[in-house]
This record gives structure tokens, sequence and C-alpha cells, in this order.
């Protein structure tokens, strides 16, 4: 799937260089290094650096300064991620040898005195979570982008429950589940299942060799073009006992308020003591401490130590709220618009839903799955 033309892109990526200039010029910064996957993806409209998988760490960095524009890499990498992920974007090729040394090291060299970088690396400032903030408000592209992410990932889950059948292993499922991620064209950055027991023993019940009995928990984090959809759905095999539904039912209610309450402006630590208060209303005070609550997603999974700062929410923003109790977990990417709140990953969805009323108003989020 193709989203954005070639001059989309082009025009995206010019708009995101333009930022880091001005945020250069704020900070007083001669030049930015930029080396990790997720930022890569956002300065060039959604190139990909990465050849090792299991690491956030490019194979090429970008180079920008007040009025020049560098891309930095060894030469295994160093065409194809020109041609490939930042063409016509105009950025001057710089090819190194393996045995030249660190990729950063040259590109520190042509960024001048005053060097910032999205990694740690001596005598340079990290500006990592600076480059996040830059992020929000998404563009149209992005938008786009991330809909088309969350609607296909819902598709997939949707899909992929109904295909399940008890006795297969945890590892089994798991398995089949990012095959057909991948054959939608989506990386998986994290897939947890679990089943059963494991479910209220565990937050991340990472699949295992035990058969499923009853009660199945799914969760990914897709990416594509750079960008993620965290998504948790939760599938029954026959009517759940009280337990499940207790538990379901009151995190359920508590993502639904915290839906509700996202409007621009609103400090993320608010919504946090919100939170709180909200758990304590389902029976369950305790429960916020047991696992991060969530906060804005997109080229990062999730910045969720953003609930402890003095940062709001803004328009044109993607989200992934964890919202657990033991037992079970409501993940779905919602994003805030100028039109309002929409739940990205449910939107036309035929999942089931749970119509939760509550003083704020009502909202649909997704319900239990029942087979």
């Amino acid at each position: 799937m193709i989203i954005g033309s070639k001059d989309e892109i082009l025009k995206d990526a010019e708009g995101k260089r333009t930022q880091v200039r001005e945020y250069l010029a704020r900070k007083g910064y001669d030049g930015l290094l930029i080396s990790t996957r997720e930022h890569f993806a956002w300065v060039t409209g959604g190139g990909d650096s990465h050849v090792v998988r299991n690491s956030n760490m490019g194979f090429g960095t970008i180079v920008i300064t007040k009025d020049k524009a560098w891309l930095v890499a060894q030469s295994m990498d160093a065409a194809r991620l020109f041609e490939e992920q930042a063409a016509g974007q105009g950025y001057e090729l710089v090819t190194l040898r393996w045995f030249d040394g660190d990729v950063r090291e040259k590109a520190r060299e042509l960024a001048g005195k005053k060097v910032a970088s999205d990694t740690d690396y001596e005598g340079i400032q990290n500006v990592y979570a600076d480059l996040v903030d830059l992020h929000y408000p998404m563009t149209d592209l992005e938008i786009s982008r991330t809909r088309w992410l969350a609607s296909e990932t819902d598709k997939l889950f949707t899909s992929f429950a109904h295909s399940v059948k008890p006795g297969e292993t945890e590892k089994g499922i798991a398995a089949r589940l990012h095959c057909e991620h991948l054959k939608a064209g989506m990386e998986v950055d994290v897939l947890i299942v679990g089943s059963d027991e494991r479910c209220f023993k565990y937050r991340h019940p990472i699949p295992t060799e035990k058969p499923l009995e009853n009660y199945l928990m799914l969760h990914t984090v897709a990416r594509r073009w750079g960008l993620h959809c965290n998504l948790t759905r939760f599938v029954h095999f026959g009517q759940p006992p009280d337990k499940v539904r207790k538990v379901y039912d009151a995190a359920a209610n508590v993502e639904a308020r915290v839906f509700l309450s996202l409007k621009p402006g609103v400090k993320f630590a608010d919504i946090l003591t919100w939170q709180k208060k909200w758990y304590a209303e389902q029976g369950c005070p305790e429960e916020w401490r047991n696992h991060f609550q969530g906060g804005p997603t997109g080229y990062v999974i999730v910045d969720a130590g953003r609930c402890l700062t003095d940062k709001v929410v803004q328009v044109n923003q993607p989200y992934e709220w964890f919202i657990t109790v033991t037992g079970t977990k409501m993940g779905e990417l919602a994003m805030l618009t100028d039109k309002g709140l929409e739940i990205s990953s449910y939107m036309n969805s035929v999942w089931p839903g749970i119509n939760v009323r509550t003083s704020m108003g009502e909202i649909i989020v997704p319900g239990l799955l029942i087979l």
C-alpha cells in the first residue's frame, strides 16, 4: 500500500527540515545528527534506515545545519538509503568504508561546533526528547498513514481472531499473527500473546508453549512508514466467567473516560490524576501503579513518560493508552483531530463494542469477542 505521492513526500520532508532548522536557531545549535530509525523516518517523510531489526539505531546518519544537509552512511547502505529512502530530498551523500570508524564521527565534523543528536555520543548534546516534541502536530500525510495503519490492523485482528482455535499454543498463535502482519506490509515491534491464567498473572504474557484453553490476549505494535499502531484485543471461547467480565468492564470504563477527556490544552499529568480517581471508582484504586498508562504515539511506540510532565494534548496527535486491570488490558489507537476525537483503530469496525455511559458523555469502545 502506498500512501503519499512523490511530491507529497518531498513536501513533507522539506517541512521537517524547516522544523529542524527553526529548532536549531531557537536552541543555538550549529547542526543536528539524526541516527535513530524513528527520527530518520520522521525527517524523511517515512524513510526506513534499518538493517538490524532489534535495534532503533539506523544505518545512516542525517546531518542538518542552517543551510546544508548530508546523509552519511557506510558503503554497504549509502547508495540504497540515498536513492530509495531519501530520494530527491536535497541531501549530499557522504560514503564511508566499514573501517573508517563511527559514521557519527564524520557527521559531527560536518555539523559544526555546537552539535545536537538523537543518540548519546561523546561531546554532543542528546536532544532525543526535543525531537519527539517536533513530531506533533502530525501532517496531513502522517494522519492519512496513521488512519490506514489503524484500520488495517483492526481488520487483521478481527479476521485473525476468528481463525484461532483452543488447543493452539501461544507461540503458534503468535507466529501466525506475526506472519499476517508481514503479509499486510507491516513490521511488528512488539508481539504479545497470552492465555487464560497467564493474563491474570502477568502484564506482558510473552508467548510460551502453553495451549490456549478459553481466554486469549492478542497485542501487537505494528510499524509502517516509521509510524506505529498499538492494538490489544481479548477473545473468550464460550461465555466468560464473572471475574473476566468484571475486570474487562472496569478497564473499558477507565479507557472511555480517558478518551472523553482528550481536549486541546489538557495536561497529560491531569489525565493521570483523573485516571487514579477513575480506577478507584471501578473498585481497583491501585491498578494504575502496575503498568505505565500511555500517551502520544506515532514514530515512537509511545511516549509513556509524558503523563509525568506539564506537556499538553494537541490537535492532530495520536495516542495509545494502556488501561490495565489485573487480568485484562485495553489498548486502541486514538487520535485527536480538529473535528474531535476518533478511535482510529475502531472506525467502521465489526469487532463487538461496549457503549460506556459516563457523566462526561458516552462512547463505544471495543468489547470482549466471544466465540
